[in-house]
């Protein structure tokens, strides 16, 4: 039931972002979805210059990062997955233009995620994922972040 409601999530806002870019409607089921990251590729599902949709597995912990120029969404499929965030790193290292790692979130916050929950993370935030199941499936929503 979980997995209807949140693939009904997901086509709801690539219908939402149709109305104002290059998306066109699709219907993925549950099971679709779990296979389409089976492989070592990252599904993009909806994008324009605003927005993405994407489906993600990871089966090793991320490391800690922020984005300048995107707020993040995630709606987790599958696992459990501590998520630390802060508004400080140590050792922060631009990787790219508006993209930056760092060793460590320093004096943040953590919170348990589980199939069924959603986040949000808006541009700027330091953030990392510690896997605390053998895998975590999710789907990623970026939209770019407002102003200049």
């Amino acid at each position: 039931m979980k997995s209807k409601m949140l693939v009904a999530l997901a086509a709801l806002a690539v219908m939402t972002v149709e109305a104002h870019g290059q998306v066109t409607f699709k219907h993925i089921s549950a099971a679709e979805a779990a296979q389409m990251v089976s492989g070592s590729e990252i599904p993009a599902i909806a994008s324009d210059e605003k927005f993405s949709m994407s489906f993600h597995k990871r089966v090793v912990s991320g490391h800690v990062e922020k984005h300048m120029g995107w707020n993040e969404e995630l709606v987790i499929q599958e696992g459990d997955v501590l998520l630390n965030t802060g508004d400080a790193a140590s050792n922060p290292r631009q990787t790219s233009p508006g993209e930056f790692s760092g060793d460590a979130i320093t004096g943040g916050k953590s919170v348990m995620l589980h199939a069924g929950d959603v986040v949000i993370l808006p541009a700027g935030l330091w953030h990392e994922q510690v896997l605390k199941s053998p895998v975590m499936r999710y789907i990623l929503f970026k939209t770019r972040r407002a102003g200049p």
